[in-house]
């Protein structure tokens, strides 16, 4: 029997989301760096809208709402603009800082899960894409 592709999807946003959200509490409670510990969580919670979004998918909840489709696919462009954004300037600020790669409290780790936020936002992008596609034609036989 073959393993779904939603399911697998299902896995990897969950254990994204997880990783997402124990970033945010370690930087914030271990290393008092904010800055790693914001996009570490923002990281967590685009995860966390992937992985509903793939749960409502499943139970067939966008099949009538597909302006909550629309809203996702939004949400994950406007994060990963903000997400290159940070990235951008982290890794402005620490060449220009000369700041250490082995330190966890520089700023190119905040460059890694600026990164990790904009490969989740592009997910969550994707599957909001995907899946509005897929309703649209049945959106349209039911608008008769």
């Amino acid at each position: 029997m073959a393993v779904n592709k939603t399911y697998i999807s299902i896995g990897y946003a969950s254990f994204g989301m997880i990783i997402g959200f124990s970033a945010f509490l370690v930087w914030n409670i271990a290393y008092k760096q904010p800055w790693t510990a914001a996009m570490g969580g923002l990281s967590g919670v685009l995860a966390l809208w992937a992985l509903i979004t793939h749960i409502m998918y499943l139970q067939d909840y966008w099949r009538t709402w597909l302006k909550g489709l629309k809203f996702f696919l939004i949400m994950g462009v406007f994060f990963f603009l903000l997400a290159m954004f940070a990235f951008i300037s982290f890794l402005s600020i620490a060449i220009a800082n000369k700041e250490s790669l082995t330190n966890p409290q520089s700023l190119y780790l905040s460059c890694v899960w600026s990164f990790m936020s904009m490969k989740w936002s592009f997910l969550l992008a994707h599957y909001a894409h995907r899946y509005r596609k897929e309703f649209a034609d049945i959106s349209i036989l039911s608008d008769f």
